[in-house]
């Protein structure tokens, strides 16, 4: 009789433990219960994100459009009919061809070689103005390079075009925007104003 007592005594006891476990599990499963939770929270919010940039084209990314509309305002030039396909064939022109032209630069001796030959030649000063005011080449025309788009018909038609800067990068520049916007025969005016003066030809105010 003891005996059975004892063991009913020891199966209650066995249930209230149980009973317990279940009630409260240890520091270590309820770890992994949190860390179970998070990772079934975040594979599911990663498979339903519609904000997820991974994957898409960038020309049709709204991120893409996002970053023109805020940072990159777009350049727009007055164009007619076909004159984009014109461009794109004029700067593959521009740049098939700039090897066989020497990268279309001129030394001062190469430019008044070619001058005394042919007076039909333009100079243009893409420095600004305070700088052309203090001296420049005879007769050559004052277009600051930020301007040069819009003021470029300030050169005579039908004239090739010698370009000079303080910089020749950016006489370069405004070369090839001559070149493929207006379709001028231009040429860099290598060293500009200090190569010119090196040659012994005088500058004017």
């Amino acid at each position: 009789m003891r005996s059975n007592n004892l063991l009913l005594g020891l199966m209650a006891l066995s249930c209230l433990l149980v009973q317990a476990c279940a009630l409260e599990d240890s520091p270590e499963l309820v770890d992994q219960k949190k860390v179970d939770q998070m990772n079934t929270k975040f594979l599911g919010e990663k498979k339903t994100d519609t904000n997820s940039y991974k994957g898409q084209p960038w020309a049709t990314s709204s991120l893409n459009d996002s970053i023109n509309k805020e940072y990159l305002p777009a350049v727009q030039f007055s164009s007619g009919p076909g004159q984009s396909s014109d461009y794109l064939a004029r700067t593959d022109s521009f740049l098939k061809e700039a090897k066989n032209n020497g990268f279309y630069v001129l030394s001062v001796a190469q430019f008044l070689n070619k001058t005394s030959a042919d007076e039909n030649w333009a100079i243009v000063d893409v420095r600004p103005a305070q700088l052309y005011a203090a001296g420049h080449i005879p007769e050559a025309i004052n277009i600051p390079l930020g301007n040069l788009m819009p003021q470029m018909g300030m050169i005579p038609a039908g004239q090739k075009v010698a370009v000079y800067c303080a910089i020749d990068t950016n006489a370069a520049f405004a070369v090839q925007t001559l070149k493929v916007y207006g379709g001028r025969d231009a040429f860099v005016l290598s060293g500009g104003i200090a190569a010119w003066q090196a040659a012994g030809m005088s500058v004017v105010t």
